[in-house]
């Protein structure tokens, strides 16, 4: 079966000017798969942000629970190799994608094996690796798996999920993500610990849990998608409020005015 996506295509779509979140997939899925699994909560954030969606570099089989519902609708794709993530490959790739869109990109957001690069990806801005993910200002992980995804093999090296275990947190404790983050978890997810693991990589005062009745998918209650849409909203508002502080701080100085205009949580 093969199934259509209800809205215009990007290239159909008129561009916004709304701030961009950067949309990982899972792996063995797609940009246009992972759009539609996303459509609740892209829809509860329509008036706050922009979705912009990527294909992994990879081609491989179908994930899990991706058949028979997106029968038809491969290539089927994922973010590493057997090798583990080529930086070769995937730095340009998101790069370029960035750079054609044109917009402003103030989050990522990552869906399982996209969450676990989701994170490596905001440990490049916190460690100034990477200026073109540096407007990066929090990060959502839903159902992520482990452990995280970097795109030099420095920061995070390709090992067994123990080893990695023991090399993280032996030799990268001061490298703990301390950029403000939201992990999004599954209590029926079948990759349940993993999701515990990968929240673990966060500093524990700049990131939120948050635990549905659900299993390997996304929030599909209105009530549920709304409690997430509403904590994505917030870790804007307060990303924006401290890129703007020294902002408002000259204009003081000077004698501006500034008003400050808060983003209205849909009810």
């Amino acid at each position: 079966m093969t199934v259509l996506a209800s809205s215009p295509s990007a290239k159909s779509r008129p561009k916004s000017n709304l701030p961009c979140l950067l949309c990982l997939h899972g792996g063995g899925t797609s940009a246009q798969i992972f759009a539609i699994q996303v459509g609740r909560l892209q829809r509860a954030l329509a008036k706050q942000f922009r979705f912009v969606f990527v294909d992994g570099p990879f081609e491989c089989p179908a994930g899990p629970g991706v058949l028979p519902f997106f029968e038809g609708m491969g290539p089927y794709r994922r973010w590493i190799n057997e090798d583990g993530c080529d930086e070769d490959k995937v730095r340009p790739l998101l790069k370029k994608k960035m750079a054609d869109d044109g917009g402003s990109f103030v989050g990522v957001l990552g869906f399982s094996q996209g969450a676990r690069l989701a994170l490596g990806l905001l440990h490049e801005k916190q460690e100034n690796r990477a200026e073109a993910f540096n407007e990066f200002g929090f990060g959502v992980f839903i159902c992520g798996t482990y452990p995280p995804l970097g795109l030099s093999s420095s920061l995070f090296p390709i090992t067994p999920t123990a080893q990695f275990e023991s090399q993280y947190w032996d030799k990268k404790h001061d490298s703990i993500l301390n950029i403000p983050t939201v992990h999004v978890m599954g209590s029926r997810d079948p990759f349940l610990h993993k999701s515990r693991l990968l929240s673990q990589c966060s500093d524990p005062a700049s990131t939120t849990i948050m635990e549905f009745a659900m299993g390997h998918a996304f929030p599909a209650a209105p009530a549920d998608t709304q409690r997430v849409a509403n904590k994505v909203i917030a870790l804007y508002q307060n990303h924006r409020h401290e890129v703007d502080v020294p902002r408002v701080e000259q204009l003081g100085k000077e004698g501006g005015q500034v008003v400050v205009t808060a983003v209205p949580i849909q009810a």
